[in-house]
């Protein structure tokens, strides 16, 4: 398109991107419950995540992920308060966040529900406000 600015590759990628929602899935588990399942278990888990992480990375569906420190390491300071813990006290702990983009919410549902069946587990599942996101 003359006048826009835009190499041409940028504008064939526009309709994709716009296309895309992201969202934020969530694993939370304590530290404990990780202790408490067998070496094998971890194993299999670590396998089966570095499998999938990259097929949605190859695919494109997957923007990053990151791995959290257990909850002992983790410290809260709110008002400048500092102790041991996590934020949600009567809940679990984030341990793993992936960030996503995909088509639709049911496609984010169909990733967390892979992720949950594999490891026995809840994953949280939130949409990113686009109209918010910031570089």
């Amino acid at each position: 398109m003359p006048g826009h600015g835009l190499p041409r590759l940028q504008l064939m990628w526009m309709p994709l991107v716009l296309r895309c929602m992201r969202y934020i899935l969530s694993w939370h588990i304590h530290e404990a419950e990780l202790h408490a399942r067998s070496p094998a278990w971890r194993e299999e888990a670590a396998a089966f995540l570095a499998r999938v992480e990259d097929e949605l990375f190859v695919s494109s569906e997957l923007d990053w992920v990151e791995v959290l420190d257990p909850e002992s390491h983790a410290i809260v300071g709110p008002g400048g308060e500092i102790r041991q813990g996590f934020y949600n006290q009567h809940g679990k702990p984030s341990a793993r966040v992936w960030a996503i983009r995909v088509a639709s919410r049911e496609r984010a549902v169909e990733i967390a529900a892979t992720f949950a069946g594999q490891l026995d587990t809840w994953i949280e599942v939130r949409e990113s406000l686009l109209g918010n996101q910031r570089p």
